[in-house]
């Protein structure tokens, strides 16, 4: 913690030290001025000015934004006549000035502005975008405007995104919740609910454009699942002609990748593609689990060993569009990825009772698990005359594979014989969807949307155990499932937005049904069927306080389903004595999100302030038993035992003086508490995180970035873990007019390992776990942009979402691993 507190520290002293250098030097020649509306009378705060000198009015020397008091001051680079133009939404003005000599600092006064509706020049902008947009129901961080993403990958970044966490073990919150969804480019995709943080660290972050957080999705988004919604925009927008990017990357620990994408636009077809190839060889790491167990007399057992894990990763997406003509629109899209992971396992266990060793064996374990997605998409869509008055219709297909493959080999050193086991479990989901949305304006600054869906989703799961005999694999029936989980979604949905004055309304219902069926091949009495219906509600209210602050109110009911790695009954018994699975009879969880958001957004400073309280009656939660049945042996899996009340407040700030220096803060902290009548456990506490940086923008297009965070445990219904922190440098360097980039980063310099520690206990037993994380890396990446665009694509507005599956995306700390992993 110390070296975390040095390393924040350094950053922020000497980006004030470089700030406070830059702003001594005190300019020769200057101008200032407020600026005011003509038809209020009142500044008009954050308008674009731009300065150009009279003999080159075709050329910007500076562009900037004045104050949110209206007013500004700038330096001059010589003597000499001006023309100073300045621009807001539907309103202009110019004056022109002179400085010399004898008048080297000019005060303009109040310089008015006027409504126009006249087409603004183009000019050269020189002041540094800003990372973070709000709009009345989200929050947009552009990953395209921070230099660090050409050397890292999308998980990294999403530490950076205000309300998004990322703690030790790679899981993902948002707002410090699991009960979210992850999209890609405006749909849901299988494979970021499956295995998001494997997925995003295999897609570098200098493919996407956006990250989009969705604190209060509206009518239009399926009712299941989800408190908010975290969506990925890949850098695919094309124009007239074509362009691509190729790159390259590695690291110190193992990670090697390569990936290109293109777009292109030829007369009134538009296609995008995009490749990227990762491959993953961790090191060794040591870990070590100590295990006491109550109902075996006091048996206790130490496992000390190691583990690593390696394997590739490959995604890809491919999409057309056609303009039919000016108000119809085709689009077919196809997105593909595929992973697999081998884990190897080297562990020396030993079992005591009273003191005395009664059993000593070698445990080796090799653990394959494949997964991806594929989705193939086609949506039409039809315009009319009217502006924005759109009917789309959709279809989407897709396959989603999540087959295990768990070797065990045990060499007995006393009162063990050797054996050897095999489980293979071949797991799947499918789905089928249909939908139909029309959005359209009714009066000024008021839109209708609507909507219909069905969805129809199969998940299959099939197990096969086998036994080593003399060299023979045996199959055994009798341990063997196949089990069978369809469901039937039908849901509709109206929805109004308006904006008066300072004030914007959206408010929506949505009614959903659904049927579905369970199904065991060989054990029939376990079968069962369920249907229910839900009505939920959305609204949020947002209040402009003035052009740059944003007071934001939401509530919405949200219900969430559990996914195939919920449901999978699969036992896992990779390890003997600690085994998990699922729960075919887990039913859907309710929850009921508020929040509040204050935003104040200008060129030079930006904060976002934002606090929430949710509440579940029936959360789906990982628990970890011991019985009589199997004593001796920790069962872990799933149910509908949690009553969870969450109160948090989240902070991003932005700190930009200047175009040179960026300072940055992303932290929050929460209050939980959670309790389980059924298990008669209850854990309440407080959990916070914190993310800060610099990043300085240096001449010759060369950039700097230094960074670091530090996570305390979250709160868990049974157990805690440990915190979680890290540091990173990173260097960029543009060459070739900026389409060559050259990246440097050095990951957590002050430590090469870190230590995580899991303890769960109960009145039965006692179980620590403690791992060890490869943690000092340093990383190269090289990318190289080619082509050049005039116009660009046209594409669908609206289109499927399924965001109703509790899955990997939305499990938190004790589910992002298939059960029983």
């Amino acid at each position: 913690m110390k070296k975390i507190l040095l390393a924040l520290s350094i950053s922020v002293l000497f980006g004030i030290f470089f700030v406070d250098a830059q702003t001594k030097s005190v300019p020769s020649f200057s101008v200032k001025g407020i600026v005011m509306d003509s038809l209020t009378n009142e500044p008009v705060p954050y308008a674009t000015l731009t300065i150009m000198s009279t003999q080159a009015p075709q050329k910007a020397i500076k562009t900037i934004a004045c104050e949110m008091d209206g007013k500004f001051e700038t330096a001059l680079p010589a003597a000499g006549g001006y023309l100073l133009s300045i621009q807001f939404v539907g309103s202009s003005a110019q004056k022109g000035f002179t400085v010399s000599d004898a008048q080297k600092k000019v005060d303009l006064g109040k310089v008015y502005m006027k409504e126009t509706q006249q087409n603004l020049g183009e000019v050269t902008i020189t002041a540094q975008k800003p990372l973070v947009k709000v709009e009345i129901d989200k929050i947009t961080y552009s990953l395209e405007d921070d230099p660090e993403s050409k050397v890292s990958n999308t998980l990294d970044m999403l530490r950076k995104v205000p309300m998004v966490t990322v703690d030790g073990e790679d899981k993902i919150q948002l707002k410090g919740s699991s009960n979210y969804k992850i999209y890609m480019n405006g749909k849901p995709s299988n494979l970021l609910s499956n295995n998001p943080s494997e997925v995003l660290k295999s897609m570098p972050a200098s493919s996407v454009k956006n990250i989009e957080v969705i604190t209060d999705p509206g009518a239009k988004y399926d009712a299941e699942g989800i408190g908010g919604i975290i969506n990925i925009i890949t850098s695919k927008n094309g124009m007239q002609g074509f362009t691509g990017t190729v790159r390259a990357d590695a690291g110190t620990l193992g990670s090697m990748g390569a990936g290109t994408y293109i777009s292109a636009k030829i007369g009134k077809l538009g296609l995008t593609g995009n490749f990227n190839y990762n491959r993953q060889n961790g090191p060794w790491n040591p870990s070590i689990l100590y295990q006491e167990n109550y109902l075996a007399g006091g048996q206790k057992i130490n496992q000390e060993g190691r583990s690593k894990y390696k394997g590739p990763f490959q995604y890809g997406y491919l999409e057309g569009s056609y303009e039919i003509d000016t108000l119809n629109l085709i689009s077919l899209g196809i997105n593909r990825f595929y992973g697999k992971i081998k884990a190897y396992g080297e562990y020396d266990v030993r079992t005591s009772v009273l003191d005395s060793l009664i059993s000593h064996y070698q445990r080796n374990t090799l653990s394959e698990q494949t997964f991806g997605s594929t989705d193939v998409s086609l949506d039409y869509q039809h315009s009319t005359k009217k502006k924005d008055e759109l009917l789309t219709f959709s279809y989407r297909y897709s396959n989603s594979p999540n087959d295990n493959e768990n070797r065990r080999d045990i060499v007995g050193l006393l009162e063990m014989t050797d054996s050897r086991q095999r489980d293979l479990n071949e797991a799947y989901t499918d789905e089928h969807t249909g939908q139909v949305d029309y959005t359209t304006p009714t009066w000024k600054n008021q839109t209708l949307e609507a909507g219909v869906k069905y969805i129809y989703r199969l998940n299959n799961s099939e197990t096969t155990r086998q036994i080593d005999s003399l060299g023979t694999w045996i199959h055994y029936p009798s341990t063997s499932d196949l089990f069978k989980h369809e469901q039937h979604i039908y849901s509709g949905y109206l929805g109004y937005a308006f904006k008066f004055s300072k004030f914007g309304v959206k408010a929506g219902m949505r009614a959903e049904g659904t049927s579905l069926d369970v199904k065991y091949k060989l054990a029939p009495d376990m079968n069962f069927d369920k249907s229910y219906f839900d009505v939920v509600p959305n609204a949020t209210l947002s209040y402009m306080l003035n052009m740059a602050q944003q007071l934001r109110l939401g509530y919405n009911l949200r219900i969430q389903r559990p996914g195939i790695w919920y449901l999978n009954p699969y036992v896992n018994t990779t390890n003997p004595t600690n085994i998990s699975y699922g729960n075919s009879n887990l039913d859907t969880e309710k929850s009921h999100n508020i929040n509040l958001n204050y935003s104040l957004f200008n060129p030079k400073f930006s904060i976002n302030a934002s606090t929430n309280y949710s509440f579940v009656n029936n959360s789906i939660e990982r628990y970890t038993f011991m019985d009589d049945s199997r004593p001796g042996v920790l069962q872990s899996t799933y149910g509908n035992i949690g009553k969870n009340r969450r109160i948090g407040l989240f902070l991003y700030g932005n700190w930009n003086p200047i175009p040179l220096f960026r300072l940055y803060l992303n932290a929050g902290i929460d209050y939980t508490k959670i309790k389980s009548k059924a298990l008669n456990l209850s854990n309440d506490g407080f959990s916070s995180q914190l993310y800060a940086g610099t990043q300085f923008n240096l001449p010759k297009d060369f950039r700097i970035n230094l960074n670091g965070g530090y996570f305390t445990p979250r709160v868990l219904l049974q157990g805690e873990n440990s915190a979680f922190y890290f540091t990173s440098i990173s260097a960029n360097k543009d060459l070739l007019k900026k389409k060559l980039t050259l990246s440097l980063s050095f990951q957590s310099p002050f430590w090469k390992n870190m230590k995580n520690e899991s303890t769960t206990l109960s009145d039965n037993f006692y179980s620590k776990s403690t791992n060890f994380r490869s943690m000092r890396e340093i990383r190269f990446s090289v990318s190289y942009r080619f082509g050049s665009l005039k116009e660009q694509i046209k594409k669908v507005r609206r289109s499927i979402s399924n965001d109703d599956v509790k899955g990997g995306g939305g499990q938190g700390a004790e589910t992002t691993t298939t059960p029983g992993s």
